[in-house]
C-alpha cells in the first residue's frame, strides 16, 4: 500500500487505512531484532510527519477531534527527539567538510567532531533507550482502534480542499515572512509549510498522477533545502550555546562562519524554487485542484482510474 489517497476509494476508509499502514510499518521498526537506533527514530519520527500531514488535509472534516490526534503525534514523535538531533548534528559538520573540503585539512574540527560523537554515544547507549522505543510501539499498536474508529464529517473533496489550500496559503505567505526578515524561526516555519504541502501532494497523487509527482518531487527538494538550512541555524546555535565544550574557539569561530556561508546559499537557491513552486494564487490553486479531484472522479466511475490499493510498494 502507499502513501495516497486513492480516487475508487471513499475518505471514510483511506484516512485510517494510510494513517494504520504507518502506524503498523512504525511498529515493524520499532520491535525489529536488527533495527539500527538511528534509522528507526528517523523513520519513525517521519512517519508521524506524515499522518499529521494527512491530518491537516482533512481537517476540516475532522474538526473535532483534529487537536488531540495531531498533538498525540507530535508528541509521539518529540519523546525521541534528542537522539535524532544529536546525530543530525555530526551530519551538519561532516557536510560542512565535504563542502568546503578544500578549504581545510582533512582533520579539521577534529576536537568538536569528537565532542559531538560523545554526547550522541551517550544518547544512544541510554539504558533505558529500548524500553522508550518499546513503549512507543505499544502505543502506537494501542491506538490502532482509536483510528479505526474516526469518523469525518464529510468525504468529497470539501473535505480535501480547505486543509489544501490552507497548508498552500500558509506556505506562501511564510516564504514572504522569511525573506523580509531571514531569522531560523521563520524559516523553519516555512519548512514546516513546505513539508505539509509535499505530503498533501503525494497523497493527492492520482487526481492527475504525471503533474502532482512533478510538484511533489520540486516540493521535496524544496524541504530538503530548508531542512538543511535548520539543522546549519541549529548547529550554529549550538556552537554559540556550548561552543567552550565543543572546541577551540578558533574552531567554533570557522565552523560557525562556514554553516552562515552555507545557509546563504542554501536560502538563495530555496527562494528561487519557492516562488515557482508557490506562484499561483491559493484560491486558483484550490480551484484547480479540485476540477483535477473531479475530472478522477468521473474517470473512476468510468472504470479508468488505478485501482484503489495497487500502490508502489512501502512509501
Amino acid at each position: 500500500m502507499s502513501y495516497r489517497i486513492h480516487v475508487n476509494e471513499s475518505l471514510a476508509d483511506g484516512v485510517p487505512r494510510i494513517v494504520c499502514e504507518q502506524m503498523d510499518w512504525a511498529v515493524a521498526e520499532l520491535t525489529g531484532p536488527d533495527s539500527d537506533v538511528t534509522e528507526t527514530i528517523h523513520q519513525l519520527r517521519k512517519r508521524c510527519k506524515k499522518i499529521r500531514g494527512l491530518l491537516r488535509l482533512v481537517r476540516g472534516s475532522f474538526s473535532a477531534s483534529y487537536p488531540q490526534e495531531n498533538a498525540w503525534f507530535r508528541d509521539l514523535a518529540r519523546s525521541l527527539s534528542g537522539v535524532r538531533d544529536a546525530d543530525v548534528m555530526l551530519e551538519c559538520v561532516e557536510k560542512l567538510r565535504a563542502a568546503f573540503c578544500r578549504d581545510f585539512e582533512p582533520d579539521a574540527f577534529l576536537s568538536v567532531r569528537q565532542a559531538l560523537e560523545q554526547r550522541r554515544d551517550a544518547l544512544h547507549n541510554d539504558a533505558s533507550l529500548p524500553e522508550r522505543l518499546a513503549g512507543v510501539a505499544r502505543q502506537l499498536q494501542g491506538t490502532r482502534l482509536r483510528v479505526l474508529g474516526w469518523r469525518l464529517d464529510d468525504v468529497g473533496i470539501t473535505a480535501i480542499e480547505p486543509g489544501l489550500v490552507r497548508t498552500y496559503r500558509r506556505a506562501r505567505k511564510a516564504l514572504r515572512a522569511g525573506y523580509e526578515e531571514p531569522t531560523p524561526e521563520r524559516f523553519h516555519e516555512w519548512r514546516k509549510r513546505v513539508k505539509y504541502h509535499w505530503y498533501h501532494l503525494r497523497l493527492l497523487r492520482e487526481i492527475w498522477p504525471a503533474q502532482m509527482k512533478g510538484l511533489a518531487a520540486e516540493a521535496s527538494r524544496l524541504a530538503d533545502l530548508l531542512g538543511d538550512d535548520h539543522d546549519l541555524a541549529v548547529l550554529r546555535m549550538t556552537l554559540a550555546h556550548d561552543g567552550d565544550t565543543l572546541g577551540e574557539p578558533e574552531q567554533i569561530t570557522a565552523l560557525s562562519g562556514l554553516a552562515q556561508r552555507r545557509q546563504d546559499r542554501l536560502r538563495a537557491d530555496a527562494r528561487t524554487l519557492g516562488l515557482r513552486l508557490f506562484a499561483e494564487k491559493p484560491a486558483h490553486f484550490g480551484a484547480r485542484m479540485r476540477t483535477c479531484w473531479q475530472a478522477a472522479q468521473c474517470d473512476a466511475l468510468r472504470g479508468d482510474a488505478p485501482a484503489g490499493g495497487r500502490g508502489e510498494g512501502v512509501c
